[in-house]
């Protein structure tokens, strides 16, 4: 199907990229891709040709390693970077299902599990667990767990702390 020598999306070795160990559903066309993955043509390609007349630039600085500044700024939200027109057969899609197993970023925390603002701990509010992230790159076996059992322990009595300044100071005397 298509150009042999087209690469999807014309980047080498994205396929380490898709999560999936299913192979794509592939078409010469995107009304006969509608129609394989079972979704209404005509949705699709309106979907498709607006996110086509949106993608502005010279599609030769393509550059998939850097910011490239390839812009689709008539979406909702626009896309800053790297947007090329679908336009090219092979049309590809992945049988793919989303799901939250764990968050690479969140809000930033102190050690006291304070989250932070621009300047410093934002008062009263405190954070443990998957929303604090804090996995970049890699996500350890039963980390997560771990960090939202001692950073909620921790949240929780400098939460009751500031919301009871007696409850602070009991503690300080023992």
């Amino acid at each position: 199907m298509g150009d042999p020598r087209f690469t999807p999306y014309q980047i080498e070795g994205y396929e380490r990229a898709i999560r999936s160990e299913v192979p794509p559903v592939q078409a010469e066309s995107i009304e006969a891709l509608a129609t394989l993955i079972g979704i209404p043509k005509a949705s699709l390609g309106q979907t498709i040709a607006a996110y086509n007349a949106a993608c502005a630039g010279d599609r030769s600085r393509f550059d998939a390693m850097r910011e490239d500044g390839l812009a689709a700024t008539r979406l909702t939200p626009a896309k800053s970077n790297w947007a090329r027109p679908l336009d090219r057969p092979p049309f590809l899609a992945w049988p793919l299902v989303g799901a939250i197993a764990y968050t690479f970023g969140g809000v930033a925390t102190n050690a006291n599990a304070e989250v932070m603002g621009k300047n410093g701990p934002i008062p009263g509010l405190y954070a443990a667990g998957e929303m604090t992230g804090h996995f970049y790159g890699s996500a350890p076996n039963a980390v997560a767990v771990l960090r939202a059992l001692v950073f909620g322990r921790i949240a929780g009595r400098a939460a009751i702390a500031a919301t009871n300044p007696n409850h602070a100071q009991a503690r300080q005397a023992r």
